[in-house]
């Protein structure tokens, strides 16, 4: 197990972001990829093989061009990297609105309850006892102290296993430390909905009001469907009244909600 000291300083420098770069969650992606046990990946596994098979004529995925170290640096997955294309490019929007999202909800976790708080809760393997951080991953045996450096939290939609970035595997910033978040299944589908057959709807209607539409396969509120694609209430209002007007969603009084689902018009959109 993995221990990391933290003093009184280092609890005063602990960051929030959201994610090291497309490059870095592409290759967390290929682990994940590899990773063939039963989860809520199974249909973005199949999704990505098809691309594949599109993009490549075959399964296979061959190594990352990068190293995951090589990763914290580059703006991008190396040219021609065509496992990125298919497993994570068509997805991105959404992958990166869900951190953003994370990040935003461990902050207001941080203002309301402290950052000792956030630590105990960012993930199962992932034990807070104060002043220790306890890693239980695949990691070395070992213990380091933070020696008022601080660290930065990045959640991480790929990674399987919450892990420290640090001086041991050559990096000389401030430490990372790289946790995997799951959103809900309802979430999890609406990230790989119809993303592997272009990008023509989202240039019809825009990015945001395609993954709406998207959304309202399984009909919901406008809480629910914003909670499901992390945004805001108001902009799913915003984008549901457009869709409404253009006849391809319709709302009906429930109890006390609104719900909204597809009409047949916008079922035959979607295809």
């Amino acid at each position: 197990m993995l221990e990391v000291r933290f003093s009184v300083e280092d609890l005063t420098r602990v960051r929030l972001t959201s994610t090291l770069g497309i490059a870095f969650e592409t290759h967390l992606a290929w682990r994940r990829l590899a990773d063939q046990q039963r989860d809520a990946f199974g249909e973005w596994r199949r999704i990505t093989h098809r691309r594949l098979r599109r993009l490549s004529g075959t399964r296979a995925v061959a190594q990352p061009s990068l190293s995951l170290m090589e990763t914290l640096e580059a703006s991008s997955p190396g040219e021609g990297d065509v496992f990125h294309r298919a497993a994570v490019e068509p997805f991105w929007d959404r992958i990166l609105r869900s951190l953003k999202a994370d990040r935003d909800a461990r902050g207001r976790a941080m203002l309301s309850g402290g950052i000792e708080q956030v630590l105990g809760g960012l993930h199962s393997a992932l034990h807070w006892q104060a002043p220790v951080l306890r890693i239980d991953n695949t990691q070395p045996d070992r213990q380091t102290d933070l020696a008022g450096r601080g660290i930065t939290l990045v959640p991480s939609l790929f990674a399987t296993q919450p892990f420290l970035i640090d001086s041991q595997l050559g990096w000389q910033g401030t430490p990372f430390l790289v946790y995997g978040i799951t959103p809900d299944p309802a979430a999890m589908a609406v990230l790989w909905q119809r993303a592997d057959d272009g990008s023509a709807l989202a240039d019809l209607l825009g990015r945001t009001r395609a993954d709406v539409l998207n959304g309202l396969r399984e009909p919901g509120s406008t809480g629910q469907l914003a909670a499901r694609l992390r945004i805001s209430s108001p902009s799913a209002s915003k984008h549901i009244a457009v869709l409404r007007r253009a006849g391809f969603v319709t709302t009906e009084r429930r109890a006390n909600s609104a719900v909204h689902s597809l009409t047949p018009r916008g079922e035959t959109l979607l295809g």
